[in-house]
């Protein structure tokens, strides 16, 4: 058997549907000449729906980690404004495909919504000659996202990730598998061969996992889970009542992230959709609730209070609890050692009475 598998078959039945299927054998990339970064990266820049579904691409070859030379291929947004890393290769013998697709994918957990505006500005500048401004790179993003909100960015800390190439070796395979079913990360897997039609040289590309059509079956699946974890105990909804209470005990001159409101509250992965909650009861919830920021220290770019009681801009917030004593770092991050853990919440907690 193989150690790469290729998934699909191309055959020509004829000008009539009376003809018997003959396979066409396909080409390899290699063979025409393709390379992964002059061609197969440019390609899936041109036209990201190869992979299977709309992203837009926000960087490439990036290399500006610290303390490596690491580059990964192409980093993206999709319209639930989560990163999606997207590694290439041209044939099917990389078995490390997989560990340098994670490897990316852990630089890039650490980015912020301004960050990725930064390389998003970066790029369109290298790729198309256009110039943004961060306000208006931040629109486009925000525009592609709807209202996922690209501030969810800051409270993620897990992205996507997309493996392309023309075959998969079992080891990448079974590792995928692996990764999807038991700790539920979000790999897609998508084969690219290409063959030579009527002269044209022409792309297949098939989703191998997770297989489309048994999306909504592993939604269901992954939904049972979630629900079993939770009555044993591991996982959690989250408490506002708790939410409130802790959001009303941040002292003057400290800050919390929305990790740690969640966490308390028995969510401890609910960071992002305790966000979106705040958001949208913003009256239901203590007036201190801009004392809660990203998990960088930093006031939501999306930040627009509608309650007079509340700083309304994002520079007001950053002047607010500058006035109440909370650092700030050149970079606009309130200072780590200034947080409000889940640890500081209980022992600020009164002691049971006996």
């Amino acid at each position: 058997m193989s150690g790469a598998r290729n998934s699909f078959q191309l055959f020509s039945i004829g000008a009539q549907v009376s003809g018997s299927p003959t396979l066409i054998t396909p080409e390899t990339f290699q063979g025409l000449g393709a390379r992964e970064v002059q061609e197969l990266e440019r390609w899936l820049k041109a036209k990201p729906e190869v992979i299977g579904e709309p992203l837009k691409v926000v960087g490439s070859q990036f290399a500006g980690f610290d303390g490596t030379l690491d580059r990964f291929d192409l980093l993206a947004l999709d319209r639930d404004g989560k990163l999606v890393v997207i590694e290439i290769k041209r044939d099917g013998t990389s078995s490390g495909q997989d560990l340098q697709a994670l490897r990316y994918a852990a630089y890039v957990s650490t980015l912020s919504a301004e960050q990725v505006v930064g390389l998003y500005r970066d790029y369109v500048a290298r790729e198309d000659q256009r110039e943004l401004t961060s306000a208006e790179a931040r629109k486009e993003l925000d525009d592609w996202v709807g209202d996922a909100g690209l501030e969810a960015l800051d409270e993620d800390a897990v992205p996507r990730i997309v493996l392309v190439a023309a075959g998969f070796p079992v080891g990448v395979t079974n590792t995928v598998l692996w990764l999807t079913r038991n700790f539920e990360m979000d790999v897609t897997y998508v084969q690219v061969t290409p063959y030579r039609v009527a002269g044209e040289i022409v792309l297949a590309a098939s989703v191998l996992i997770p297989l489309p059509e048994a999306a909504d079956f592993e939604v269901r699946l992954k939904e049972k889970r979630r629900t079993a974890r939770r009555r044993q105990g591991a996982g959690g909804t989250i408490d506002f009542d708790v939410v409130r209470a802790f959001i009303a005990a941040i002292p003057e001159g400290r800050w919390a992230s929305y990790g740690d409101v969640a966490a308390a509250a028995g969510a401890p992965k609910g960071g992002q959709a305790l966000g979106t909650w705040l958001s949208r009861n913003e009256t239901d919830v203590p007036a201190l609730v801009y004392r809660v920021l990203n998990r960088h220290g930093e006031v939501s770019d999306g930040w627009n209070a509608a309650d007079p009681a509340l700083p309304r801009t994002p520079q007001a917030v950053r002047e607010c609890l500058a006035g109440e004593g909370v650092a700030f770092d050149e970079q606009g991050r309130a200072r780590q050692d200034l947080r409000f853990t889940t640890d500081d919440w209980a022992a600020s907690q009164p002691e049971p009475t006996p």
